[in-house]
């Protein structure tokens, strides 16, 4: 008798014996759960949408700029959700005080540890080269301002 059972492995049993005992495997449903939760396709997008820039952070009004179907609180929904979740998919990053700037965003969102493993995990991290280049030859003048100011917090861990 064959059992395909368990490591990969082929493990040939003679009549009478028993299969080796295994142990149950754990699952964290919390992960199983993060998962369906980041692929979410609106939210998917977002996340994709800030990894594929040169700084790793973008603001509500940027993204809202690069999702013509979505508007700005529709997008500040999903990333509010994603940064308030137990295990946050995304982080805020703070203008420092002192360098704000009249007519730009003050708060940025920028894919967090965690949220990049997951991306990892789910097979939704590679593509975001390819979407770095086609963000690259987008129109953006409308949001031009903010692009080019200077104090833009990054995240540290890209």
């Amino acid at each position: 008798m064959t059992d395909n059972r368990g490591g990969g492995g082929v493990h040939e049993t003679e009549p009478g014996e028993s299969l080796p005992d295994t142990e149950p495997q754990v699952f964290d449903t919390d992960r199983v759960e993060d998962k369906r939760a980041i692929l979410e396709p609106t939210r998917l997008r977002l996340l994709q949408q800030i990894l594929a820039t040169e700084w790793g952070s973008l603001s509500a009004p940027e993204l809202a700029y690069r999702n013509t179907d979505l508007s700005e609180s529709t997008v500040r929904d999903h990333l509010r959700d994603m940064a308030n979740r137990p295990r946050p998919f995304v982080e805020k990053l703070k203008v420092e005080d002192g360098k704000r700037a009249k007519g730009i965003p003050w708060t940025y969102y920028a894919v967090s540890e965690y949220g990049i493993e997951l991306l990892k995990e789910v097979g939704a991290y590679e593509g975001i080269t390819v979407l770095y280049q086609m963000y690259d030859r987008m129109e953006r003048e409308p949001i031009a301002d903010i692009e080019a100011f200077d104090h833009r917090p990054t995240p540290d861990w890209l």
